[in-house]
């Protein structure tokens, strides 16, 4: 190809934003500074987003909501660790798709004052959530039902507000014998004399998505992020070290026991090649029929378009 004609034909694959340049701005929004996102910010402080000609921002929203208006008012171009936003939107018939999952395990643990092994052992005790509606009790009253518990009339579930530390503290109290934790309190409850039950779950919370016009019209910087991203994750699975020091700034915990436990949890399971299983998408979508059962009856890769990932697969990235 001669020089001039190159130039033409970059010159237009920049005007219609078909190519990633260098100096590509990419907005990505994550509810709270979540453990999901920490691929994310440590690809953008490494300088891996920027090798692929992406210049990535996170903004950390305040929940999960905020993060999806600011999706769909076009303020970032991806949302990241918005487990049930994507189904919300396309609930709502909103512009949104799924690109991949770098991790597919459960967000929770169980912190109790009780010496249990196993989740049925909490027949007829007090549990706290985060009250009706929420991420946590729906996910809760899913554990539950699995292991052959009514959660109306074998437990009873109290709603707590002020966030998981005010149920912890309830815990450790003794007014209430168990509440979900997060894998960075898991040490902390160790710490206080708390029994801390692992939940094994395939539970898709390390999710990222766009909207569906973005990816139409951008699929190469599409690609290119999802190629950062996955680059991330290898990273962050390789640098402990450079990891928790990350953590230590995004998080704002200097803790370090609560940090290594974390970060054990997280890496565990953690997916380079970005897929979703069929399960840990179905069991996101099973938690939210709790509070609308037609969720169920969304097919589990409807909202979904992989075909970014598996072209990075094939590739061998």
């Amino acid at each position: 190809m001669r020089p001039t004609i190159f130039l033409t034909v970059v010159l237009a694959a920049i005007a219609c934003g078909s190519i990633a340049r260098a100096d590509t701005p990419i907005r990505v929004a994550t509810p709270g500074a979540l453990t999901g996102a920490i691929p994310v910010y440590l690809g953008a402080k490494r300088g891996i987003f920027a090798k692929y000609g992406l210049g990535v921002e996170v903004i950390a929203t305040r929940n999960e909501q905020m993060n999806m208006q600011a999706l769909m008012s076009n303020s970032v171009q991806f949302l990241t660790s918005s487990t049930t936003g994507l189904f919300y939107l396309a609930k709502q018939g909103a512009d949104a798709v799924g690109l991949g999952s770098w991790n597919n395990s459960s967000p929770y643990s169980l912190g109790s004052r009780l010496k249990i092994k196993e989740l049925k052992e909490l027949r007829g005790k007090k549990i706290a959530s985060s009250g009706a509606g929420g991420r946590a009790e729906a996910f809760i009253l899913f554990m539950l039902a699995k292991v052959g518990l009514d959660p109306k009339k074998d437990v009873q579930i109290i709603g707590l507000s002020g966030g998981s530390a005010v149920r912890l503290a309830a815990v450790a109290s003794g007014n209430i014998d168990a509440t979900l934790i997060s894998t960075l309190q898991g040490r902390y409850a160790e710490k206080i004399g708390l029994t801390v039950l692992t939940l094994p779950l395939e539970y898709m919370w390390g999710i990222n998505l766009t909207r569906k016009t973005y990816l139409e019209k951008n699929r190469p910087i599409v690609k290119a992020y999802l190629k950062g991203l996955a680059e991330s994750v290898r990273l962050m699975m390789a640098d402990k070290e450079g990891t928790i020091k990350m953590m230590m700034q995004v998080l704002r915990i200097d803790d370090r026991d609560s940090l290594d436990y974390a970060y054990r949890v997280m890496v565990a399971d953690a997916r380079t090649d970005l897929v979703p299983t069929e399960e840990s998408i179905m069991n996101v979508l099973k938690t939210m029929s709790y509070e609308d059962p037609a969720f169920l009856s969304i097919p589990p890769y409807k909202h979904f378009d992989l075909s970014l990932i598996e072209e990075l697969k094939a590739e061998g990235r």
